[in-house]
């Protein structure tokens, strides 16, 4: 239930639409986040970022079903250090007190040995709590919870939710054999993420056991003479020995393959903001708008920030399929993903799709590409273009070595492994979404 009517009488000092939306959704609802939480704690501010060390958690980097464990910075903090009350553990609920506000994720294996920064709240319940973790994570990624949130932010340039405004969001509950469907879809999708992730680093650990003697070297400094310029790059980095020499060492055991040789790249459309509808806006038949942001763990968000009509879709028609792979291009440049059959949306303009055409597969295309050989070549060709980074054209001429049949074989069968567990992942966090909005939203 969306649609409401709010008489003069009802009114109270505040004239948000939210606000008076949830009221009237939760009214039936005496359980708070209050009532089952055990504590309710920020993270720690650290902003001097390595290129070793801890990873630190910030706000961008919580996406609504999982955090993005390819964004987090670094930072020179030993675990042991930190407070106990922010230490994360298995169960443990983060969500999102600034920037966009409530975004929440819960903590599974693969992630609880991280910092949470100060734009980060994690939540730890009760044990004897009304709700579960499950359950309290997918209600609030569910309309209502986010409809909550957005009622209690505060400020006027910076808007957020604090502990106090928090600890008053109700928690609408569901029959009990309802509750458990969600607990036990919500732990079987947590356990297919982690096992996925697990599956990907295999493939990119046996992938990279080809090449360690290969192993690329700093240098401090370095020359490059006038009759070695590249007439199109007058960039340091095209010219670091770190980015090229690799590659070069490479060509005398492998045959190198030039990508867009060997492969279909198109690019992605806009759509203008004015067509951007948010998840609470969003209609069933919408789409998702994929953009660079969209790409957490090697796979397509499927919570993004913004949906377009299924019109739009249908026009458009990028032509973009399962096993495909999708690569941002411009802005945050080399992250990517395979497309399943779960997924379904349109490119944003940054994007690349990447259709294999022969010689390689998908599979471990995708896996060099995120490895330190593909992410070399990719920085070497970036340019910034009106503010924005990009590489332009420069994804055609990502150099692939070939490689044994039986070590891409073995790669295969593990991404393919991997993506059907991101896809069946999927489809069980949309089961418990759909379980609680469907019952909460329809009274």
């Amino acid at each position: 239930m969306l649609n409401f009517k709010i008489y003069s009488d009802d009114l109270e000092d505040r004239f948000l639409v939210p606000f008076y939306q949830v009221k009237e959704l939760t009214k039936h609802y005496p359980l708070t986040i209050g009532k089952v939480a055990k504590d309710i704690t920020n993270g720690m501010d650290l902003r001097e970022y390595k290129d070793n060390g801890t990873p630190y958690l910030r706000g961008v980097d919580v996406k609504r079903c999982q955090v993005n464990m390819l964004t987090p910075k670094l930072v020179n903090f030993p675990l042991g250090d930190i407070p106990e009350k922010i230490k994360l553990s298995s169960g443990d609920i983060i969500i999102t007190r600034k920037g966009t506000a409530g975004v929440t994720s819960i903590i599974s294996d693969d992630c609880k040995d991280i910092i949470i920064g100060t734009e980060i709240i994690k939540v730890r319940l009760k044990k004897d709590a009304e709700v579960s973790p499950e359950y309290f994570y997918t209600l609030l990624n569910s309309k209502i919870g986010i409809l909550q949130v957005s009622s209690k932010l505060t400020g006027s340039i910076s808007r957020g939710i604090n502990h106090p405004s928090l600890k008053t969001i109700k928690i609408p509950t569901l029959p009990k054999d309802e509750h458990k469907k969600i607990d036990e879809w919500v732990r079987d999708a947590k356990t297919k993420h982690t096992q996925s992730l697990k599956l990907i680093e295999e493939a990119k650990e046996k992938l990279l056991s080809l090449f360690k003697k290969y192993e690329p070297r700093e240098e401090q400094y370095f020359k490059i003479y006038s009759d070695n310029l590249d007439d199109d790059f007058f960039t340091p980095q095209f010219y670091y020995p770190l980015y090229n020499k690799t590659i070069e060492r490479m060509k005398r055991d492998f045959d190198i393959i030039r990508l867009g040789d060997v492969s279909d790249i198109q690019r992605g459309n806009e759509v203008g903001s004015d067509n951007y509808r948010t998840y609470v806006d969003k209609v069933d038949t919408d789409v998702s708008f994929i953009r660079t942001s969209d790409l957490p763990n090697y796979e397509i968000d499927d919570w993004t920030d913004y949906y377009v009509d299924a019109s739009i879709y249908e026009n458009l028609n990028q032509d973009v399929k399962p096993n495909d792979i999708v690569f941002s291009n411009d802005g945050k440049i080399g992250f990517s993903a395979i497309v399943t059959e779960a997924d379904k949306g349109v490119l944003q303009s940054h994007i690349r799709r990447i259709r294999m055409l022969e010689k390689l597969s998908p599979e471990y295309v995708l896996i060099f590409l995120n490895t330190k050989y593909g992410q070399f070549q990719v920085k070497k060709r970036v340019v910034v273009q009106a503010t924005i980074p990009t590489i332009g054209d420069g994804l055609k001429e990502i150099s692939i070595p070939k490689i044994p049949e039986d070590m891409e074989k073995e790669i295969i069968r593990l991404v393919k492994q991997a993506y059907k567990l991101k896809a069946e992942k999927k489809l069980l966090i949309r089961q418990a979404k759909t379980l609680i909005e469907n019952v909460l939203l329809k009274e």
